[in-house]
């Protein structure tokens, strides 16, 4: 299982780092199990495991604590029996009668104790996000910082008695974007939501899970140059395996990058770092990692397409910039969509296309003719690159100063990869419509 190969990993260097030799079963009794599971109040929660079962009479008799006898219990389960879920993170059930026997085969195979002590740690490292999933990195640097933040965990369930336990990978889930963005240990509090049990109405605080997209933020700032490997899964009574997916970090630093030269340099207001990663994306995290990989284009923000260039121009829906959030939804939109389409002249362009489009219409006023306001229209609702190229031509018929401009257009939209060019009609709106609503200076 993956679970072991990053515990394994993860023990290595973290030996290296404090200069022992531990064992995987070593470092679980010494350091996993005082901080995880000896008391009632667990970090980790593994389904049927030895921890989550009742101690038989005779065993309560010998005077040990009930997490002694739970530890001993497991050790000697995964000494005398063949390894399950219960014992191995994530591996197959014991019977074929239980929700994840498909993962059982009749082949005889021999898995060595330390894989299984290895899963307990790997699992424990895990980093959940939205949707109910993980993500674990073998990147040495990142399983040293989540570790960094167990002590704070159980110091956290010590102190508030009714924050709920065995939330390890969502806690590390905030708990890592934390420090990817360079936050001091001492200072992390986590966001919690008071919640109602079901069965004794008592209330409760639970730690919330994190946006995934928040997580592919910070790692992108911290990681900007890299493109990381994941393994996403999720482990309950059925488990699910996303599988190992790219995290293309360059490419979603790129909105950070065109933030600083193209905001900065048009004069608009700023988004912040904060704004940027609030971006409420179209797709979950399952739908994300269908891509194969996740970069820009598993980040497109939810209700851009809305704006897009529909079939129908009924339909084509327009931008109301005097509202502060619709305008910050429409920088967010812009943003994207010059890190997809990442060339400055485009971005050039458009601004250009919109300026004279503008003044195409004025041009119109003056002579009391509709048309014009019309084919602007039409322009900036463009779904295919005949139309777009058409439009262009019967504007140009009416306003000739326009001939350089749109000859550079067109001789681009061309060359456009064919889902780029309703991003670019699209800007060309958002930039209209940017321009038209500026106060006029006098």
């Amino acid at each position: 299982m993956y679970t072991s190969f990053i515990g394994k990993k993860f023990l290595s260097a973290w030996n290296t780092k404090v200069g022992k030799g531990l064992t995987a079963r070593q470092f679980f009794d010494e350091i996993m199990f005082p901080s995880f599971f000896d008391g009632e109040r667990h970090l980790m929660h593994v389904h049927g495991s030895a921890f989550f079962q009742k101690i038989a009479e005779k065993d309560l008799a010998t005077g040990k604590s009930e997490s002694e006898i739970r530890r001993e219990n497991l050790h000697k389960s995964v000494a005398t029996k063949y390894p399950s879920g219960s014992t191995f993170v994530g591996y197959a059930a014991e019977g074929t009668t239980g929700t994840t026997s498909g993962q059982v085969t009749g082949i005889s195979v021999k898995i060595d104790h330390e894989e299984i002590y290895a899963s307990w740690i790997g699992e424990a490292l895990a980093m959940g996000v939205s949707g109910g999933f993980y993500m674990i990195s073998e990147r040495e640097e990142l399983l040293l910082s989540v570790f960094e933040g167990w002590k704070i965990y159980r110091k956290f369930l010590d102190q508030t008695p009714n924050l709920k336990g065995r939330q390890i990978e969502t806690w590390n889930g905030q708990w890592i974007a934390y420090r990817l963005d360079g936050g001091d240990p001492e200072e992390f509090y986590p966001s919690f939501e008071e919640k109602t049990d079901v069965k004794t109405k008592a209330k409760y605080w639970a730690i919330n899970t994190l946006e995934w997209t928040k997580l592919v933020f910070s790692l992108s700032k911290k990681l900007p140059g890299e493109v990381l490997t994941v393994y996403a899964y999720n482990l309950s009574q059925t488990n699910t395996t996303l599988g190992f997916l790219n995290l293309n970090l360059p490419e979603v630093n790129r909105l950070f990058q065109f933030r600083d030269k193209v905001f900065l340099n048009k004069g608009e207001s700023m988004l912040t770092y904060q704004e940027i990663e609030a971006l409420e994306p179209l797709f979950n995290f399952k739908r994300a990692a269908a891509f194969g990989a996740i970069g820009l284009r598993a980040l497109e923000p939810d209700k851009l397409r809305d704006y897009l260039p529909q079939r129908d121009p009924k339909k084509n829906k327009g931008l109301n910039l005097t509202k502060a959030e619709a305008h910050k939804q429409f920088q967010i939109f812009k943003l994207w969509i010059y890190a997809m389409l990442n060339r400055t002249e485009l971005l050039e362009l458009a601004g250009q296309i919109a300026q004279i489009l503008l003044q195409f219409e004025d041009a119109g006023k003056e002579r009391g003719k509709k048309v014009n306001d019309q084919l602007s229209e039409e322009v900036q609702g463009a779904t295919s690159l005949r139309v777009f190229v058409d439009k262009l031509g019967e504007v140009l018929a009416l306003f000739p100063a326009a001939s350089e401009t749109f000859r550079k257009t067109v001789d681009n939209a061309v060359k456009m990869p064919g889902d780029q060019l309703p991003l670019f009609v699209a800007l060309i709106r958002f930039e209209y419509n940017y321009q038209k609503y500026q106060p006029k200076s006098d």
